[in-house]
């Protein structure tokens, strides 16, 4: 009887081990796929924005030389751009959370596809803002869009951490090292959501302070590992 005990109780820490071993292969094989995914829709994101840019073959747009394309349309191009550069960012952000992971959990790629939701949804509402001359709605859909998909990153790497999903080459003053690296995006998009109640110039304006945030989140980070090493 006490043989019997023992054996089922081998068995079922085998089955055990066997299905932690399956969830970590099933694991390794969303990554993998999530890579691909991701990197798909925001080099399609990429086109698309170049999309939006001023045609000279619009039909209803008379234009006489390239410069008259980018004078007349300043304040609608800097808009792009600033889209076009955190789009890029963020893209390099997630490719540097990915290289620091071992595999995905379904929760952790549903984020990252909801990030991504959020990303086309602020690039459709700057086609509302290109299309209406700045309309307020629009420029505070693109901020809220835009910090949206910042905070789900955030989020998503703190949830990687807890669930031991990064890699044990990594250690915890590069982990929360990331962390920093991740947060001026979004804040700077909150950051200019009530601007845009002022005008659109304020609002794309107040984009700017992505770099003090920078500055301040780069010091606060080397104070944490000073006092850490100093420990």
């Amino acid at each position: 009887m006490l043989w019997d005990g023992i054996k089922h109780f081998k068995m079922k820490l085998f089955k055990s081990a066997e299905r932690t071993k399956a969830q970590i292969e099933r694991g390794v094989g969303i990554l993998n796929s999530l890579k691909i995914v991701i990197n798909v829709l925001y080099a399609l994101m990429i086109f698309q924005t170049f999309l939006i840019l001023p045609r000279p073959d619009d039909p209803e747009l008379e234009y006489q030389s390239l410069s008259q394309i980018f004078s007349d349309n300043v304040m609608e191009i800097v808009i792009i751009l600033i889209g076009l550069i955190l789009i890029v960012t963020y893209w390099i952000q997630f490719n540097r959370q990915l290289g620091n992971l071992v595999r995905s959990s379904p929760v952790h790629a549903s984020l990252a596809i909801t990030q991504m939701i959020c990303l086309m949804l602020y690039l459709y509402f700057v086609r509302f803002d290109m299309a209406y001359d700045g309309m307020r709605l629009a420029l505070q859909m693109e901020s809220i869009f835009l910090s949206l998909a910042g905070f789900i990153g955030i989020f998503n790497w703190m949830y990687a951490r807890k669930n031991n999903l990064t890699s044990d080459q990594i250690n915890d003053n590069e982990e929360r090292s990331i962390l920093y690296q991740i947060l001026p995006e979004p804040l700077a998009a909150l950051f200019s959501l009530p601007f845009a109640t002022i005008s659109p110039k304020a609002w794309t304006l107040s984009f700017l302070i992505i770099i003090p945030l920078g500055y301040f989140l780069k010091l606060l980070r080397n104070k944490q590992e000073s006092k850490l090493t100093e420990k």
